[in-house]
C-alpha cells in the first residue's frame, strides 16, 4: 500500500523551490499555529491510497444528505468566513486516517462536533459567535453552520473521488494535506502539479478569483514543475456533486500528456 508522509511531501515539491520552502517555514513560524503544524508534519497518508470509487460511491449512498432543508440565504457571512489553523482538509483526513474508513455526513458532523474535530473548529466557531453576537437565534447559527460544514463535506467527498477514480485509471496520484492546504496543490504525479476547479467567479474562472494559484510556489522550481489547472465540470444538482466522466478522461490525459511530454 503507498503512503506520503510530510518528508516525502516536501522531498518532491518544497525542495524543489525557494519560494515554497519560504512559505514553509513562515507557516511553521506562525504564532497560535503550534499545534497544526505539529499535526501536519507527523501526518502520514495510508489508508486515503486503499479507497476505492466504490468504497466511495457506498458511503455517498448511505449518508444522508449534508444541507438537509438548509438554503442558501441562511448562511450567515461571519460563519462563512469563521477560520482556525486547521483547515477541513486536515480534519477530514485526520479522521480517515484515525478511523480507517469514509465518514457518512452524520459520522462526520458528529466527530466535528461532540469529537476529536470539534475542539479544532466547532468549539472555537462557538465561543466566538456567544462572545459576538450573545443575543443571536441559536437555531439560526445552527443551520447557518450546518450549511458551511455541510458543503465542506460535499467538497472533500467530491475530491476523495476525485483522487480515488484517477489511481484507478492508472494515474499515479500522490496526495498530502501540507501540499492541499499550504501550496494550493490538489495533487501531483511525477513532475506535474494538478489544481482542479469547478470555474466560479466568486473563488475561481481560470486566473481570476481569491484562491492563490500553485505558481507562487511553483514558477521558479528546479527541475521546473507542470502546473495543471483542470476545470472540473460538475454532474449538476443533486446528493452530491462529483466530476463528470468527461472531465475526469480530460484531466487523465492532461496528466499523462505532461509526464511524457
Amino acid at each position: 500500500m503507498d503512503k506520503i508522509t510530510f518528508a516525502d511531501c516536501c522531498h518532491d515539491l518544497s525542495s524543489r523551490s525557494p519560494a515554497a520552502r519560504k512559505t514553509l517555514a513562515a507557516w511553521q513560524a506562525r504564532p497560535g499555529y503550534g499545534k497544526v503544524v505539529n499535526f501536519v508534519k507527523n501526518f502520514t497518508h495510508e489508508y486515503l491510497f486503499s479507497i476505492t470509487p466504490d468504497d466511495v460511491r457506498d458511503v455517498m449512498e448511505a449518508s444522508s444528505h449534508p444541507l438537509g432543508d438548509v438554503k442558501t440565504a441562511e448562511q450567515l457571512r461571519y460563519i462563512e468566513n469563521f477560520t482556525t489553523p486547521f483547515a477541513f482538509q486536515h480534519l477530514f483526513h485526520w479522521y480517515l486516517e484515525q478511523n480507517k474508513s469514509i465518514p457518512t455526513w452524520k459520522q462526520f458532523r458528529d466527530w466535528m462536533v461532540t469529537g476529536p474535530g470539534s475542539a479544532h473548529w466547532y468549539i472555537p466557531l462557538r465561543r466566538l459567535l456567544e462572545r459576538r453576537y450573545p443575543n443571536a437565534d441559536r437555531n439560526t447559527w445552527s443551520r447557518a453552520a450546518r450549511w458551511r460544514l455541510g458543503k465542506l463535506y460535499l467538497s472533500n467527498m467530491r475530491e476523495l473521488d476525485l483522487l480515488a477514480r484517477l489511481r484507478h485509471a492508472g494515474i499515479p496520484i500522490r496526495y498530502h494535506v501540507l501540499a492541499d492546504v499550504l501550496f494550493r496543490v490538489d495533487f501531483w504525479a511525477d513532475n506535474v502539479l494538478v489544481c482542479t476547479y469547478f470555474p466560479n467567479k466568486k473563488y475561481r474562472a481560470g486566473a481570476q478569483g481569491r484562491k492563490p494559484l500553485a505558481e507562487k510556489f511553483f514558477s521558479s522550481a528546479v527541475p521546473p514543475f507542470v502546473i495543471a489547472h483542470v476545470p472540473i465540470t460538475r454532474q449538476g444538482f443533486g446528493e452530491f456533486w462529483l466530476a463528470t466522466d468527461e472531465s475526469l478522461e480530460q484531466l487523465v490525459e492532461t496528466i499523462r500528456a505532461s509526464i511524457h511530454g
